[in-house]
């Protein structure tokens, strides 16, 4: 996950480098200091979730409305099924949320993962035939709730939320 936003850190230090050369002190000191804040972000997400995890012996599936979370998925091995798919805004059929409740319901999951501007329908339903518990992940398409947030903060709330519904 976090290399991810590394290369784009790296990336838009040249940007700025190059339309600012008289920042380039103070811009490599920030970007530095955010690569070493997402290295400490990735150790605890690995410190949970790698091989030698405190998750590492649950079950790593989990349950949410769309696939938002690939890279979180990828790199950090959780398996996520979802309401919606990739798109956030179509509407699921009766077959899809079907699918997830019995996944839900097979796997004993006890949390569904939604964004932090889910549609109630789809999820209000799961829930309903379910009892899961719902908790956010936060997906930073849009701006967020409280402007105090900024992208570590968010993934650190994910991480959290993600332990907590996994139950680890």
């Amino acid at each position: 996950m976090t290399r991810r936003i590394q290369g784009a850190n790296e990336h838009r230090l040249g940007g700025l480098i190059a339309a600012f050369p008289s920042g380039e002190d103070e811009f490599r000191a920030n970007a530095e200091e955010f690569g070493v804040e997402l290295d400490a972000l990735d150790d605890a997400y690995e410190a949970a979730f790698g091989e030698n995890g405190t998750c590492a012996a649950n079950q790593k599936t989990v349950a949410a409305n769309h696939n938002a979370y690939s890279y979180i998925a990828v790199r950090y091995d959780i398996q996520f099924v979802t309401v919606h798919g990739l798109d956030p805004e179509g509407e699921p059929s009766p077959e899809d949320i079907a699918k997830v409740v019995e996944h839900i319901n097979e796997e004993g999951l006890t949390t569904l993962f939604v964004e932090e501007y889910p549609d109630p329908g789809s999820v209000g339903s799961i829930v309903q035939d379910t009892g899961v518990t719902i908790l956010y992940l936060y997906t930073m398409e849009m701006a967020p709730i409280d402007a105090s947030d900024d992208y570590l903060s968010l993934m650190n709330k994910n991480l959290d939320n993600l332990v907590a519904g996994i139950g680890c």
